[in-house]
């Protein structure tokens, strides 16, 4: 299950803030690791994938009572639609573009998940690049703002699809890798760590640490 209850999110966030953890976004990750920015020793980027309309509804506001800013990674074909991609779960409603334009005006990062959540790996060429640069392509005409950075469907990538992501006019991708990310971690390659269903804060805390403990592999 990737999904979990407003209030258990909200005390997710109550322990990451009285830990000391510290809201940034994948675009923040990017340029700390270019050298552009510095970041605090316990910067934590939350990321959503799909973009369903819950973000806005439950997430978006106890995000902003921490002063925490997100990542968004949109299905360009499914903006303001529905989650057709996966026919063995409920209709979900996704984020429009005015809720994408809402968003990245308050300060979140909004980022492509490919065109029709498919795996990008495996993919002809073509297809790949109209998975990857049309997505960017059609994201930005959505928020009229630049989008840096891509989440693989399901994870799924190698070295060729790094490549491509790279060609696609991006600076990051995330996986579903999980390690904490360096300045030296593969920026096409950031780590992340899955929460979801009934995961107690104190769980999600040693999960972090744990990961704090994970060496990247470029």
């Amino acid at each position: 299950m990737n999904f979990v209850t407003p209030a258990l999110f909200a005390e997710h966030m109550q322990m990451l803030v009285a830990h000391g953890f510290v809201g940034v976004t994948v675009r923040d990750v990017t340029r700390w690791q270019c050298g552009e920015i510095e970041l605090p020793s316990r910067a934590v980027a939350i990321t959503f994938d799909d973009a369903y309309e819950s973000v806005q509804q439950f997430a978006t506001p106890i995000l902003e009572k921490h002063r925490w800013p997100c990542t968004v990674y949109v299905v360009t074909s499914q903006v303001g639609g529905s989650n057709v991609w996966d026919p063995a779960a409920p209709r979900a409603q996704l984020l429009d573009a005015v809720a994408l334009r809402s968003l990245a005006a308050a300060g979140h990062d909004i980022g492509s998940h490919s065109r029709r959540h498919c795996r990008i790996r495996g993919l002809d060429f073509d297809t790949a690049r109209d998975e990857l640069a049309g997505s960017r392509e059609e994201l930005e005409a959505h928020i009229g703002g630049a989008v840096e950075s891509f989440a693989f469907p399901y994870g799924s990538h190698d070295k060729r699809t790094l490549e491509m992501v790279r060609a696609a006019g991006y600076r990051a991708a995330c996986t579903l890798k999980r390690w904490a990310n360096g300045k030296d971690t593969n920026p096409f390659r950031l780590g992340r760590v899955s929460v979801g269903g009934l995961l107690p804060a104190w769980q999600l805390r040693l999960k972090l640490l744990k990961m704090l403990l994970t060496p990247a592999i470029a």
